[in-house]
């Protein structure tokens, strides 16, 4: 079972691609103890029922370490309701703490806490000040690179994910920050686009620029045997090499896989996180004496996604390998509806899939695609 517990809505950054930019100034609840642990009853109670040999708790916001106390409440309340109910859960029953921070407001006790809990990190890295900066600003409109730089040796050290994002003005820097995570002892990178409607062609040829250097510097890490991971590329190879369906093989939305808002509103996944009420494909309340939350017409809707292809990706040769299809995330946040398919992650995927394919020829024709696979 796998849940993302938004903490609060607050954030100590305005990130210019943020997909609550706009709203940002208006979000401001936080989650109270008990909704919290009626969160956490709700997670343990489905991973019981659903016989989950795993609860992965990812604490959300906003920021979450505005609400650090939260999280150390959470961690001690889940532990010990776990042991509560310890006869009830498998024998290999694993217990995870993640977090997905902007890492501005780390200091010593907290990264103390996270390695004595050994905690998973989702890091919110674009590359060093000269990328990170256009984009991730502080309320008063200042980069927050400085903030973070101090903690990356110890970040480095706790094997935190970095996950960047690309956006229309920092394209042509794509590569050399990849490079740099790289540098920086980091093992792996999650690159991330921000689809938001008005990216030009001249802005797709630049990042398909980038792409092809980005894909020539992963395929030369691969031919050295290099274990360094690019999402980005990496896995658009892995669903072509081994023909994977994104939505089989890395989708989690609603198949173990929840998202919490501040207020207990559940939904299929982090994207969809909403406090408001009626919000787009709310599934239910942890805090509803009924629950529907797996079974409702959402949750129907979000079943048959899964299981159907759009009409109009039909005959498309990358279908089960694109964002616009296989992803209800990226699909509701460009058009709204997880039924929609955006012209532009649409253009964005083919351009993607026609260079890596490029690259994983190279390496099946040299007899190397087993080193990686």
């Amino acid at each position: 079972m796998r849940a993302l517990l938004s903490l609060t809505e607050k954030c100590n950054l305005r990130c210019t691609y943020c997909y609550y930019n706009e709203s940002q100034n208006e979000r401001c609840a936080d989650m109270s103890d008990e909704v919290r642990e009626a969160s956490l009853r709700y997670i343990l109670n489905k991973t019981i029922e659903f016989k989950h040999d795993l609860i992965a708790i990812t604490f959300f916001g906003g920021e979450p370490l505005l609400r650090f106390d939260a999280i150390r409440k959470s961690v001690d309340y889940l532990k010990a309701l776990v042991k509560s109910r310890r006869t009830e859960l498998p024998e290999n029953f694993e217990l995870k703490f993640c977090i997905n921070t902007n890492g501005t407001l780390l200091n010593k006790e907290i990264l103390d806490y996270i390695e004595q809990e050994n905690f998973f990190i989702y890091l919110s890295l674009d590359g060093p000040a000269s990328r990170h900066d256009i984009s991730r600003r502080t309320v008063n409109n200042k980069g927050s690179f400085e903030a973070i730089e101090p903690f990356i040796p110890a970040l480095v050290k706790l094997n935190a994910f970095p996950i960047s994002v690309t956006t229309r003005k920092n394209i042509a820097q794509l590569t050399d920050s990849v490079k740099w995570i790289k540098e920086q002892g980091f093992c792996q990178v999650q690159n991330m686009v921000d689809f938001d409607g008005h990216w030009t062609p001249e802005d797709m040829d630049a990042l398909a620029a980038e792409y092809t250097k980005l894909a020539e510097f992963w395929y030369n890490l691969k031919k050295e045997k290099d274990e360094f991971y690019i999402q980005i590329v990496q896995d658009h190879v892995l669903y072509h090499v081994l023909n994977l369906k994104k939505k089989k093989c890395s989708c989690d939305i609603l198949k173990g896989s929840i998202g919490i808002a501040t207020n207990g509103n559940v939904f299929p996944c982090s994207r969809f996180i909403s406090s408001k009420p009626n919000a787009p494909y709310l599934l239910g309340n942890v805090l509803d004496k009924d629950d529907h939350i797996y079974d409702g017409p959402v949750a129907q809707e979000v079943y048959k996604f899964l299981e159907t292809d759009k009409k109009e990706c039909e005959g498309c040769g990358i279908i089960h390998r694109c964002s616009a299809h296989e992803c209800g995330c990226t699909a509701f946040y460009t058009t709204g509806s997880i039924w929609g398919v955006s012209p532009e992650v649409c253009t964005h995927e083919r351009i993607l899939c026609a260079i890596c394919d490029e690259f994983a020829a190279k390496l099946q024709s040299e007899g190397k695609a087993e080193d990686v696979f």
